[in-house]
């Protein structure tokens, strides 16, 4: 059974989805660093831009946020108005973010508000009801009519696969309880301060709870007892399967440390010995499948599918577990046989379907490569922990440096040098410069001294006068006529 890590006593939260030893969901939330998707807002228009038929909101945020005529409830019944015939500057309103400040953009925003629960996500305004892709239409309206006698002709909700599962009475119970939180939601963004956030959703514990608490959740143990009553108030659904601890670390069976550890190494191994080298850059992430230590023992046509099938298998759950987005390329190994590589396409499918992020798989490329795209959801893991990784350039790279720098001074009046060299450097130097060319080139004697340097990789330490050089007893090694 699966059992979920909640840890909120900490400045940094986060939560682990486990089934038996392994790791199935993670997830961090950092108040600085956290999305501000979902999140609800009393604010107040500063500009409307007539020819984008949109308004600049501001919702405290350091830049304005884009409310476009179609986000505006009343907008939608009535198009052929100008929108400002909805909305004025200096006016008041209720505004939800649905995309994230990104570059020289402020963030999105919608006036069509929604409030998110697990059996739905209720909508004041739209009038309308949808449902999950993976609910069918006598699904939908058996669940709609559950609720129907209670819902004015003005609300809407988009009805979760959680519904399902759930009778009458949790269903309308949930129901009563959304409108409740929106009426509070409404009075309050009356009295309170402009711009202010009137509801925080964020990712630990609200979103995973709405979106992993599932019958198949064993237990959810936080570290927090205020927190876990927070939550048993909150959802009451999942109030048997909550609980608390103040030893949750010696309780899971992998801690964050090593986790984000896993999460954030280049190579992933499997236990067949095929590795994923994954590779991101700004614009995409490159999934390499190695076979080098490959223990199958089929048929070398067998051999290519099954290893294939395998790192299709685990690139998915890389891609979710440390929620990779936007375009995605896996190379698999070279499939002459189409329909193994039909195969391996319908196994990538198959595992973005099971995806909680909406994730597109296109197909493979004349080249070979798998191409997919997967929606965006808050920063990848490897971005949150980590600093973005610098070029950096080799120690034979700088051993050519210091060459060439050397050789500037070859028409310079001085009789010796004395260079400070990182170990490294120092080692590429000797094996790798042409020394005897040098020298004739140079005609001074030179001087290189291994020493640990910090944040260099070689020093120019003295240039002047040979026999004082040569009374100071320096250790340096000569690198001229007299070796």
């Amino acid at each position: 059974m699966k059992k979920l890590y909640i840890q909120t006593g900490t400045t940094e939260k986060t939560a682990l989805l486990m089934d038996g030893h392994q790791l199935e969901h993670f997830f961090i939330d950092r108040s600085d660093q956290t999305s501000l998707v979902g999140n609800i807002y009393a604010g107040r228009i500063r500009r409307v831009d007539h020819g984008l038929q949109a308004a600049f909101v501001d919702i405290g945020q350091k830049k304005l946020s884009f409310l476009p005529k179609k986000e505006i409830p009343a907008a939608r019944k009535d198009t052929g108005q100008p929108i400002e015939h909805y909305v004025h500057e200096g006016m008041n309103i209720i505004v939800q973010v649905t995309k994230d400040a990104y570059d020289q953009k402020g963030p999105r925003v919608t006036a069509n508000v929604t409030v998110p629960g697990h059996y739905f996500i209720y909508m004041p305004y739209s009038s309308y009801w949808a449902a999950s892709k993976r609910i069918n239409q006598e699904e939908k309206l058996r669940v709609q009519s559950s609720v129907e006698d209670s819902s004015a002709s003005s609300e809407g909700a988009i009805i979760r696969t959680s519904a399902l599962q759930a009778d009458q009475d949790d269903l309308e119970k949930e129901w009563k309880r959304l409108q409740e939180k929106w009426e509070k939601l409404y009075h309050q963004a009356k009295s309170v301060k402009k711009p202010g956030l009137l509801f925080a959703d964020r990712e630990i514990p609200e979103r995973v709870i709405r979106k992993y608490a599932t019958v198949s959740v064993e237990e959810i143990i936080f570290d927090d007892i205020e927190a876990a009553r927070s939550i048993k108030q909150e959802y009451p659904y999942v109030a048997d399967q909550v609980r608390w601890t103040d030893n949750l670390d010696k309780e899971m069976p992998l801690s964050v440390n090593q986790a984000i550890n896993n999460l954030t190494q280049r190579t992933v191994k499997l236990t067949s010995g095929i590795e994923l080298i994954i590779e991101r850059t700004e614009a995409l992430t490159v999934i390499d499948v190695n076979t080098a230590k490959f223990k199958g023992r089929w048929t070398k046509e067998r051999t290519v599918l099954g290893a294939n099938l395998e790192a299709a298998k685990e690139a998915a759950r890389q891609i979710k577990l440390r929620n990779l987005s936007g375009m995605i390329f896996i190379d698999f190994i070279s499939m002459k046989n189409k329909q193994d590589e039909q195969r391996v396409l319908a196994e990538m499918k198959k595992q973005a379907k099971q995806d909680s992020v909406y994730c597109e798989v296109l197909g493979f490329t004349r080249l070979g490569i798998l191409e997919l795209t997967r929606k965006r959801e808050g920063m990848d893991v490897p971005s949150l922990v980590c600093e973005r990784q610098e070029i950096t350039w080799t120690a034979r790279t700088h051993a050519y440096q210091l060459e060439r720098e050397l050789c500037s001074y070859r028409k310079k009046d001085c009789e010796a040098f004395l260079v400070e060299v990182r170990p490294d450097v120092f080692d590429a130097f000797i094996k790798h410069v042409h020394i005897k060319d040098l020298s004739k080139r140079m005609k001074i004697p030179i001087y290189l001294e291994k020493n640990p340097l910090e944040t260099r990789e070689f020093v120019i330490k003295f240039i002047g006068d040979l026999k004082w050089l040569e009374r100071s007893h320096t250790m340096a090694i000569a690198i001229d006529k007299f070796i």
